[in-house]
């Protein structure tokens, strides 16, 4: 027993009902396809750059507009925060937001963690990277000092 949202007042109403018993409004029957809130976000985090996921939501036009700029790297910054976005986004929300108020699966908690890890591994990269070679160079500073006195 699938449950969807109506279109006219937002109360959850079951999947086939034809108007809503709430409000009256009627309601679309037969969604061809629901978007997956998944999808979306491995498609922002992978292919965000060329704007795969903006094809997949059916925005076409911001589609377009990201792969004209890709090369720029503008359109991979803009889907990582898209991608945070979408795999934290509620059921709810997504749902009337994309699929007429149908439910579908929400995003793998384990595709959260991983969202969530990725960028504190990146920061933590970095840090290394300047923190190693100057911490080095203090070493070799303060040995050089000990051995002149």
């Amino acid at each position: 027993m699938a449950m969807v949202f109506c279109r006219g007042c937002g109360k959850e109403i079951h999947e086939t009902a034809i108007s809503c018993p709430h409000c009256g409004a009627q309601q679309t029957v037969g969604q061809t396809s629901t978007k997956s809130q998944t999808v979306a976000t491995l498609f922002a985090a992978f292919l965000g750059g060329i704007g795969i996921h903006r094809f997949y939501l059916g925005k076409n036009v911001s589609g377009v507009f990201y792969l004209l700029f890709c090369w720029t790297s503008i359109p991979s910054l803009i889907s990582f925060f898209e991608m945070l976005v979408m795999a934290f986004t509620s059921q709810q929300n997504w749902a009337r937001k994309y699929n007429n108020g149908q439910l579908s699966e929400p995003v793998h908690v384990l595709i959260k963690v991983v969202i969530l890890i990725f960028p504190t591994i990146v920061m933590i990269g970095i840090l290394a990277a300047i923190a190693i070679p100057a911490y080095q160079g203090y070493v070799l500073r303060a040995h050089s000092h000990t051995v002149q006195m």
